[in-house]
């Protein structure tokens, strides 16, 4: 799976940031080695190093920087060892696996199979990664898929736009809600998109809406067009109808925005990581 490739290059990412740390340690180490011995009973610390091409035993034991330099670029050393044939061998493997993607599989088939519903050919839940959540229980994990299956009324604001199927069957009104949406499927968080709702008789329906561990609701706007001026004013209204609705920014309203004209999909992973995932 793409998922499976990632989480390799995840690894390697992580490998080559500590064999650049190491790296600078070793290289910026002083030259030599600590030995060490019992001198009348003491222990006794030396560095171990060339001078003028002569072997040179220097007595540092009371010397507690050196000692710590030593020891530092002595792990080092090892550190890169161990870790630089991984890197290698990482960059080779990453570099041979062809991704597994379900979704790409199902676009790549003729017409005819398009008209037959997703579960004829594969059982998403087998493939796809589940919901995991820090200190998880059985039953808060049941009790966000119930959430997730329960009817809600979705806005019918000028559905004519919604015209983005995702891997679902849930029709949005950008690419950009769409990766989002499929980022939630992969991450396996129930969602429902546009769920109309009154609050502090005002109607309204935020992109994206979640149940948080205490069972209230959280939610996420997508703005997709803030460069677009009029896109933008409009935006700014809608953001004033939700605070006077309660849903305050960094509160319980995630924002993410749209940079010229893309979407960053490290940018909106980072957000579910790191502000949808722990609020479940």
């Amino acid at each position: 799976m793409a998922l499976f490739q990632e989480d390799l290059r995840n690894v390697l990412n992580y490998y080559l940031d500590v064999v650049n740390y190491y790296s600078n340690v070793y290289e910026n180490s002083p030259d030599g080695s600590l030995i060490y011995q019992k001198n009348h009973g003491a222990d006794q610390f030396m560095r171990y190093h060339h001078v003028n091409g002569e072997a040179v035993r220097e007595v540092i034991t009371n010397d507690e920087n050196m000692k710590r330099k030593l020891a530092q670029k002595e792990f080092a050393k090892r550190s890169l060892d161990v870790l630089t044939p991984n890197v290698e061998l990482l960059e080779k493997i990453i570099g041979k696996i062809t991704p597994y993607n379900p979704d790409d599989i199902l676009m790549s088939m003729g017409k005819a199979y398009h008209k037959l519903p997703e579960d004829n050919f594969f059982e998403r839940a087998r493939l796809i990664p589940g919901l995991h959540l820090e200190g998880e229980t059985e039953e808060r994990i049941a009790r966000h898929k119930e959430w997730g299956a329960q009817d809600y009324i979705q806005s019918d604001y000028l559905p004519q736009y919604k015209r983005i199927k995702t891997s679902k069957g849930l029709y949005v009104r950008s690419k950009s809600e769409a990766l989002i949406s499929e980022t939630l499927y992969r991450y396996g968080i129930p969602h429902r998109y546009e769920q109309e709702q009154i609050m502090d008789d005002m109607f309204i329906a935020p992109d994206f809406t979640f149940e948080d561990y205490t069972r209230s609701q959280f939610y996420w706007e997508h703005l997709g067009k803030m460069d677009d001026p009029e896109y933008a004013e409009r935006n700014f209204r809608k953001m004033r109808r939700y605070y006077d609705a309660g849903l305050i920014p960094g509160d319980n309203l995630i924002l993410s925005f749209d940079r010229n004209g893309t979407i960053d999909m490290k940018y909106i992973e980072g957000i579910v990581e790191n502000e949808v995932i722990p609020r479940l």
